[in-house]
């Protein structure tokens, strides 16, 4: 509904177009894992390669005795797929693909699991980390931006800001992970705990949990420096976390603490 919003919000009157929601025809199925190539080729005859089907693209495929739509993209981390079919298709191949996964292991993923994941390779979750007040270049999104084309709605804005702040701006979103604490007896990062560095109070925690693959409490904090917040600036400061009055030892980087060339998830 927001894109709906903001599509008709920042229409053209003289360029005329319609919006139709197909929302209840489609359903999606999200399949990741470094397994999760070799169990979608097994219900499909289209290639499924990483030359055939690379990071970020999208091929309408055929899926068990369904056709529809692959995306290979992970919010996870790792190698994944997502499939978008129409409704009628979605229970079949849902079984298809547990069928096809059980001989490695495949099982249902719960949404705390997928935060999780998501938190340790540092993506962000537009309404907890970012929003609408955000620009691509204070959440670490910069390289979707393409200051050379000739007009686009903000561009105004993000010139001005890559101008005036250069690479690094006053506001930033960066990965954070709280040391010396276990899963059994937290304290846990949930959102809005307090980060100081050295004696000062910088920014706070958008969003935290318990990272399995890393074994480490961890999360995505809104940052604010007045000279820019600089990989160098990170690491010149003592930063700490506030939970329920206590504090605690964080280390804070731009790039995710895992996997941080993206290479599982390009592979």
């Amino acid at each position: 509904m927001r894109d709906q919003a903001f599509l008709r919000a920042n229409r053209i009157p003289t360029k005329p177009f319609e919006i139709t929601d197909l929302t209840a025809g489609y359903g999606l199925l999200s399949l990741h894992g470094p397994k999760s190539r070799e169990i979608l080729q097994s219900i499909s005859s289209d290639t499924l390669s990483n030359e055939a089907l690379p990071f970020g693209a999208a091929k309408e495929i055929d899926l068990a005795h369904a056709r529809g739509w692959v995306i290979r993209r992970s919010f996870v981390g790792e190698l994944g797929y997502e499939m978008l079919v129409s409704t009628e298709f979605v229970g079949h191949l849902h079984e298809a693909l547990l069928q096809a996964g059980e001989p490695h292991g495949l099982r249902h993923m719960g949404m705390f699991a997928f935060n999780a994941c998501r938190l340790e390779k540092g993506f962000r979750h537009f309404g907890h980390d970012i929003g609408e007040d955000d620009t691509p270049f204070e959440v670490g999104l910069g390289f979707c931006v393409d200051l050379t084309k000739p007009h686009f709605l903000g561009k105004a804005r993000l010139s001005h800001q890559k101008q005036t702040q250069g690479p690094a701006p006053q506001y930033r979103i960066a990965s954070v992970r709280m040391e010396g604490v276990r899963a059994e007896e937290g304290p846990y990062l949930i959102h809005n705990e307090p980060v100081w560095r050295d004696d000062e109070i910088v920014g706070f925690i958008t969003s935290g949990d318990w990272g399995f693959r890393l074994g480490a409490m961890v999360g995505l904090a809104s940052l604010y420096g007045e000279e820019g917040v600089s990989q160098a600036w990170l690491e010149e400061g003592n930063f700490e976390v506030q939970v329920a009055g206590q504090m605690y030892a964080l280390t804070v980087q731009l790039q995710p603490f895992y996997d941080g060339s993206g290479e599982k998830m390009r592979s």
